[in-house]
């Protein structure tokens, strides 16, 4: 029970600071952008992709701005989506982990999104890369 009390209150922190969090399918891409309020504590936001709702990975990194202001936005477009090479390996998990200045993190909720891939981007990719 306490284990089930602690992972909860870790999404309610991660909730109470991103304040919106979405990710937009585009052409080639993913459009991933959240709002935080408060940043005290937090030193900052390592946006995470994953091919399934598990075995996520770094994707970039913000640090906070550490600011006095009431909203903080940040946006990232995701232009390696293209790069996937299989229909069912087109769905995207994004989840944001906020690092705390004492070394301590939490993660948003996971969103899932399917970009539109061009197939003309996505074969010459492939042909690039047989000559690697």
């Amino acid at each position: 029970m306490l284990i089930l009390a602690c992972f909860l209150t870790g999404f309610l922190f991660a909730d109470g600071i991103i304040k919106r969090f979405d990710v937009n399918p585009g052409y080639n891409k993913v459009t991933i952008s959240w709002e935080t309020s408060t940043e005290s504590g937090i030193k900052g936001y390592e946006l995470q992709r994953a091919f399934t709702e598990n075995n996520f990975s770094k994707l970039t990194y913000f640090d906070s701005k550490k600011d006095n202001q009431p909203v903080h936005k940040y946006k990232y477009d995701d232009i390696t989506v293209f790069k996937t090479s299989t229909t069912d390996a087109r769905t995207f998990f994004y989840r944001i982990k906020i690092e705390k200045l004492d070394g301590s993190f939490e993660y948003s909720k996971v969103e899932k999104v399917v970009p539109t891939v061009s197939s003309a981007r996505q074969t010459w990719g492939s042909i690039k890369a047989m000559f690697r």
